[in-house]
């Protein structure tokens, strides 16, 4: 090896060299890149980022049917409290009147409560200085069968924002 010449040595020896120095650049580079993916996966997660990315996918995909479950209850619910909205008291008139000569202060009074449908009832109280007396009419898709005074008119028209209908015709030859 004496003999050798010393550029046969450096020619042999270039390979090694570079490699060496290839290696501590890929040694980097996985450092570096190992650094990023810590940043990237800050809980301490040892999974690789295709799994983990798998794995956030299939969380995205059950919070959606999640979410999507949540508002078919949602407008299901919305659904039964219209149905039952539509049959509750909705609309309120309330008239306040003096019924007698004698009486001031106005204690009598007359209100209509009625649903959606402009069924309900209108409860009418004539207050005198020794009685009272309440009245209770229905009211059926906003008219009703008896006779309304004008103050149970009034009521009703303030429940359903405008004139009411009259009643119907009472046949009185059957």
């Amino acid at each position: 090896m004496g003999d050798t010449p010393l550029w046969i040595l450096g020619l042999v020896a270039a390979p090694g060299v570079l490699a060496l120095g290839l290696g501590c650049a890929l040694w980097f580079a996985v450092r570096r890149l190992r650094s990023v993916q810590r940043v990237l996966m800050p809980d301490g997660a040892t999974e690789n980022l295709i799994d983990r990315q798998k794995s956030l996918q299939l969380s995205t995909h059950r919070i959606d049917d999640q979410i999507t479950a949540l508002r078919d209850e949602f407008e299901e619910r919305s659904r039964l409290i219209d149905r039952t909205l539509r049959s509750t008291v909705r609309f309120q008139g309330l008239v306040r009147y003096d019924a007698y000569r004698d009486i001031g202060g106005q204690q009598s009074w007359s209100i209509a409560l009625l649903d959606e449908a402009r069924n309900g009832t209108v409860i009418t109280s004539l207050h005198a200085r020794d009685h009272a007396r309440v009245y209770l009419k229905e009211i059926f898709g906003g008219a009703s069968e008896q006779r309304l005074s004008p103050e149970e008119l009034s009521a009703v028209e303030q429940a359903l924002g405008g004139p009411l209908k009259p009643p119907p015709p009472v046949d009185e030859g059957s």
